[in-house]
C-alpha cells in the first residue's frame, strides 16, 4: 500500500514539476501536535507551504490536493458543502484568508480549488492551512502524515513529499473502581458536599488524568464543546440515587475537589475567580446518551478572589443506569492535570442480599462512531475507549492511597564566595505513600535574609528541589542559618531541613577566553561548511556561565549544543554566496581568536548511522533494505533543489525527495529508491549535489520484496 501511495505522489509530482515555469515552487512543512488516539476529529498541526521562484508581485492561481495517510479527514461540513479548514496567504504584509473552499474528494483526500494569492516583491509567499481534523490511529506514538500536491495545470508546484502533522498519544488516563458496592446510605437533610461528607454518605472517587499536557481543552474556535468526560453507571438497585459535584476543581486549582479517598484533603474545591489556567470541570445538564448537547452548570465569569463549590448534582437513573457528563471549562496548556470526581450513593433501604455491585465506566466525550466529515457530528468527538491506569503517569502504582511526605536531606551546607553565582544543592521530596502528594517549599531565616532560592517552589509527588545559596555583592562575610520547610498539608505532614551558609570574600584569578582548536562539517567529513546547514567546532572553555555566542563575519549562528569542549551550530543562512567567514566564539563577553572557515554552496555529508529503511528502522547488515524499497537518508550540507544518489556501482539517479528534514534544524532528508534488481550486498551510498558528493556511508541491501 505504501509503495502505491508513493507511486501516486510521484505521479502528482511529475505533473506539477512538469508545468510551465511561470508559477512558484512550494515546500510543505508542519510542526506536529499531539493528538488523542481516542479522537475522531483531532486537529493536527498547521501546515505551511513556503513558495518561491515566482515573478515579483504576480498573482498565482492553482489547485492543491491534500492526502491523509493515517486516517480519514473528519472536519465539519459547512452549509456550502465545504470543510471548515482555513487557508491563509502571507506575502510579507501579514496573513490574509484565501477564499477557496476545501472540498472532500475522498475519505482521506480534499482539494483546494481555485487557489489565488499575490506574491511579494521578491516572488515569494507562504500559504498556511489550519484546522485540519483527522481520525488518527488507535496506537500511541504513531505519526499522522499528510502530503500536499498540485495535480492540475496551475501555477503552484509542490514535491508532494509526505510530512508529519501529528503524533498519537492516549488522551485519558484514570484510577477508578469499575464496580460500586451499593449498601444502605441515608439521605442527609441538606444536599451539599460538606453535609454528605459529614454524614458519611457512601462514595467512591474517580481520578481523571490527562494522557499528555493539554489533552483536556476548553471550548475554542471551530469546536462545539470543550473536552468532555463521560462517566457511565449501570446496575444500581431500585431506589438508589446518585450524586456528583456540580463543579470539580482539578489539581491546578486553588484547592482541588476531593472526598479524601484518593490522597487529597477533603474539599468541594476552590477556584481562582479572576484568571484562567486551572483545570475546572462542570457537570452538563441534559446531555444526550453519547455525552453531546446540554448546558454546563457553571461557566467562569472572571472577577476577583476565589469561588468555592459545595453543590451536588443528581445523576438521573433509569432502570439503575445513568450518565454524568463533565465539560472542561478551564485548563492549563503546558501541565499534565488531573481531577477527582466523587460519586455519592443514597440508598434508604438495605438491598436484598446485603449489597449490590453496580458498574462504572469512563471515556472521553462526546462519544461517536462517525469517522468522516460531517455536518452534524460534534467536534470534538471520541470513540468509547476505556482508559488505562494513570498511576504510572502520576508515580503511585506501588503505594497505598494516601500520600506520606519524606525528605531525603536533613541538612544542607554551603561555602559561597560573595558576589559569585552561589552554590547549588538538591533535596529529594518523596511520596512514600499513595495518591497525589501536593507540597510547597518555604524558608525561615535565623540570620540574614533572602539568600536562598528554590526551584521548583511547589510540586506534585516525587520531585528534586534545587536549592541555591547566593551571597550578592555587599553581603557581609560570616555564617548564616535557616530552616527549609516542605509542607504537604495535614494529610501528608511537614518536614524540615537545616541550612547553613558560610559567605566569604575571594579574589579570583583573571578569566581566560575560549579557544577554538578545530571546525568541521556537521556530518564529520572534510570540506567547507554550507550556510543553513550544520557545523561542529572543538576547543577549550567554549561556554560561559551566563552567555555563549557564536558569530561568523559578525552574523549570529544558532547554537544547538554547547559544552566547554564542543559546540554544534547552524551556519547562518545570511552567509550564502561567501567563500569564507571569520568564526568567533564569545563566552561571558570573552572572545576567541577569529578563525577562518571555508564556505561553499553545497557539501553534502551523511550522518553516521542515518540511513533508515522503508519501515523507519535503522539500516544495517543485520537489517538490510529490500531491493525495490525506499530508504531515508539524513544529512547536512545539501542545498535546496535536486540531489542524486549512488548505491553500490549504479549510475546516479534522482532522489524521490531531497529537502529539509521536518522538525530538524539544519538537517536535510533524501528519500531514494533502491534498484529492484540490486542483489544482496553491503556497499556504499553517496549523495551528490551537482559535482559535490558526500563521503560514502555503508548500506546493506537484500534481494526480494520487503
Amino acid at each position: 500500500m505504501r509503495l502505491q501511495l508513493l507511486g501516486l505522489l510521484g505521479l502528482m509530482v511529475g505533473v506539477a514539476w512538469g508545468q510551465p515555469a511561470t508559477g512558484v515552487n512550494c515546500q510543505a512543512t508542519a510542526v506536529p501536535t499531539i493528538v488523542r488516539i481516542e479522537g475522531l476529529s483531532e486537529r493536527v498541526g498547521d501546515m505551511v507551504l513556503n513558495c518561491s521562484g515566482g515573478a515579483p508581485g504576480a498573482t498565482i492561481r492553482g489547485e492543491l490536493t491534500l492526502i491523509s495517510f493515517n486516517g480519514p479527514i473528519t472536519n465539519k461540513l459547512l452549509a456550502n458543502g465545504a470543510l471548515d479548514i482555513v487557508m491563509t496567504a502571507n506575502n510579507g504584509g501579514g496573513e490574509t484568508i484565501v477564499n477557496t473552499p476545501a472540498t472532500a474528494t475522498a475519505a482521506n483526500q480534499l482539494t483546494f480549488a481555485s487557489v489565488q494569492f499575490v506574491l511579494s516583491a521578491t516572488g515569494t509567499a507562504a500559504l498556511r492551512i489550519t484546522n485540519l481534523r483527522i481520525a488518527p490511529p488507535n496506537t500511541p506514538e504513531q505519526p499522522v502524515r499528510v502530503a500536499l500536491a498540485s495535480v492540475t495545470a496551475g501555477q503552484i508546484r509542490t514535491d508532494a513529499a509526505p510530512f508529519t502533522v501529528g503524533i498519537t498519544q492516549r488522551g485519558l488516563l484514570a484510577t477508578y473502581a469499575t464496580t460500586f458496592v451499593c449498601t444502605q446510605s441515608p439521605l442527609p437533610a441538606t444536599v451539599s458536599f460538606p453535609e454528605f461528607i459529614r454524614r458519611g454518605v457512601r462514595f467512591a472517587s474517580v481520578r481523571l488524568t490527562e494522557g499528555f499536557s493539554d489533552a483536556f481543552q476548553r471550548r475554542g474556535p471551530q469546536t462545539d464543546v470543550g473536552t468532555r468526560l463521560v462517566i457511565r453507571y449501570a446496575g444500581f438497585p431500585a431506589g438508589a440515587r446518585v450524586f456528583t459535584p456540580a463543579v470539580v476543581v482539578g489539581s491546578s486549582g486553588a484547592t482541588p475537589t476531593s472526598a479524601g479517598d484518593l490522597g487529597l484533603p477533603v474539599s468541594g474545591g476552590r477556584y481562582f475567580s479572576g484568571g484562567t489556567g486551572q483545570l475546572l470541570l462542570a457537570r452538563v445538564q441534559n446531555p444526550d446518551a453519547a455525552g453531546a448537547g446540554g448546558v454546563p452548570l457553571f461557566t467562569p465569569a472572571g472577577g476577583v478572589g476565589t469561588t468555592e463549590f459545595d453543590q451536588l448534582a443528581e445523576v438521573p437513573l433509569l432502570n439503575g443506569a445513568g450518565v454524568a457528563v463533565f465539560e472542561v471549562m478551564d485548563s492549563v496548556g503546558n501541565l499534565r492535570e488531573s481531577a477527582q470526581v466523587p460519586t455519592f450513593l443514597v440508598l434508604e433501604q438495605r438491598p436484598e442480599g446485603g449489597s449490590v455491585r453496580a458498574g462504572v465506566s469512563l471515556s472521553l466525550g462526546p462519544v461517536s462512531n462517525v469517522a468522516a466529515a460531517s455536518a452534524t457530528a460534534p467536534v470534538p468527538r471520541y470513540q468509547e475507549i476505556a482508559p488505562p491506569t494513570d498511576c504510572n503517569a502520576l508515580g503511585d502504582c506501588d503505594s497505598g492511597l494516601f500520600p506520606r511526605l519524606a525528605v531525603e536531606s536533613a541538612e544542607l551546607t554551603y561555602d559561597v564566595i560573595i558576589g559569585s553565582t552561589g552554590q547549588t544543592r538538591y533535596i529529594r521530596v518523596l511520596n512514600q505513600g499513595g495518591g497525589v502528594l501536593a507540597w510547597t517549599a518555604s524558608v525561615v531565616y535565623r540570620s540574614g535574609n533572602g539568600w536562598l532560592r528554590f526551584d521548583p517552589e511547589s510540586g506534585l509527588n516525587n520531585s528534586t528541589v534545587r536549592v541555591d545559596a547566593v551571597a550578592p555583592n555587599g553581603f557581609a562575610p560570616g555564617t548564616y542559618e535557616a530552616t527549609l520547610l516542605i509542607d504537604a498539608g495535614p494529610l501528608a505532614g511537614t518536614r524540615q531541613a537545616t541550612v547553613r551558609m558560610v559567605a566569604r570574600n575571594l579574589t579570583l584569578p583573571p578569566a581566560t577566553g575560549p579557544t577554538v582548536t578545530g571546525v568541521t562539517h556537521g556530518a564529520f567529513q572534510g570540506g567547507p561548511l554550507v550556510p543553513g546547514s550544520l557545523g561542529t567546532l572543538f576547543g577549550q572553555s567554549l561556554t560561559g556561565t551566563t552567555t555563549t555566542r557564536l558569530t561568523m563575519d559578525g552574523v549570529e549562528g544558532r547554537i544547538l549544543f554547547a559544552d566547554s569542549r564542543q559546540i554544534n551550530f547552524q551556519v547562518p543562512v545570511e552567509l550564502a554566496g561567501r567563500a569564507s567567514a571569520q568564526l568567533i566564539v564569545s563566552a561571558d563577553g570573552l572572545q576567541s581568536t577569529p578563525r577562518p572557515v571555508l564556505l561553499a554552496g553545497s557539501n553534502p555529508g551523511v550522518f553516521p548511522g542515518a540511513i533508515l529503511n522503508q519501515d523507519n528502522s535503522a539500516n544495517s547488515a543485520a537489517n538490510p533494505a529490500a531491493s525495490g524499497s525506499v530508504v531515508q537518508v539524513f544529512l547536512t550540507g545539501l542545498p535546496a533543489g535536486a540531489a542524486t544518489v549512488r548505491v553500490h556501482d549504479r549510475a546516479f539517479a534522482e532522489a524521490l525527495y531531497a529537502g529539509p528534514a521536518p522538525g530538524l534544524i539544519g538537517v536535510q532528508q533524501v528519500n531514494a529508491l533502491i534498484p529492484a534488481d540490486l542483489q544482496t550486498i553491503t556497499s556504499d551510498l553517496v549523495i551528490c549535489a551537482g559535482t559535490n558528493c558526500s563521503a560514502p556511508r555503508p548500506i546493506s541491501v537484500r534481494q526480494g520484496n520487503p
